[in-house]
């Protein structure tokens, strides 16, 4: 009989703090990263440590982003993209995720690209996963936005536009931080300036591809 009221209060204190965790998740992203913020990976590391950024019912991500001098590198005899930002569908970004990514290209020129996972069908293995959509050049600010509609995941950056067939689309699913190589890391430290915009409902299926930024 004793054990009834443990397994309530269990339930309660559980449903608190997963509430509590959806609640700060979704302000972390559209709160503070409302803001400028400057993400910083290590030389020799891929990523930096993070907290894992839930994402509930959200089909779009609106975000600008610096580059800066730590962009260049020495181009390695593997040279893959590197991701910038974008989000995934379900609990793996290898059934259906899209991602802002770049490269450098002999050691001088940096291009910028889109890359998506479909349906755990990687993008190099795929046909239309993967494209150059521009060049792109250091201390400058750049806009982006990545939107899944009609079944394909939407990339306007600046003022080119690019598309891909996209997976199939959960409820649910997780934002794609910044991260370097996959099968190389960098011999310096890279960061990134970047700020997440808010997107409203009524405005995820909207046409406005590049709003300009207020000063």
């Amino acid at each position: 009989m004793k054990k009834k009221p443990i397994i309530i209060l269990s339930v309660i204190i559980f449903l608190l703090v997963a509430g509590i965790f959806l609640t700060t998740t979704y302000s972390t992203i559209f709160g503070s990263r409302g803001k400028w913020e400057r993400i910083t990976i290590l030389a020799g590391r891929h990523s930096y440590y993070h907290s894992f950024h839930i994402l509930y019912d959200v089909d779009d991500i609106e975000f600008y982003f610096k580059t800066n001098d730590t962009w260049y590198y020495d181009e390695p005899e593997r040279n893959g993209w590197n991701k910038i930002h974008g989000f995934s569908f379900g609990n793996h970004h290898d059934q259906s995720s899209a991602r802002l990514v770049y490269k450098c290209v002999d050691d001088t020129l940096l291009l910028v690209g889109g890359y998506c996972w479909v349906d755990g069908v990687k993008p190099d293995d795929g046909v239309g996963q993967q494209a150059i959509i521009d060049t792109i050049e250091p201390n400058k600010t750049y806009h982006c936005r990545i939107k899944y509609e009609d079944g394909k995941f939407k990339f306007y950056f600046e003022d080119k536009y690019w598309e891909c067939k996209a997976g199939q689309r959960e409820n649910w699913g997780y934002l794609l931080e910044p991260y370097i190589g996959g099968v190389f890391t960098l011999d310096h430290d890279w960061y990134i300036d970047i700020k997440d915009i808010p997107v409203k409902k009524k405005e995820r299926f909207s046409d406005s591809t590049n709003p300009k930024e207020k000063k």
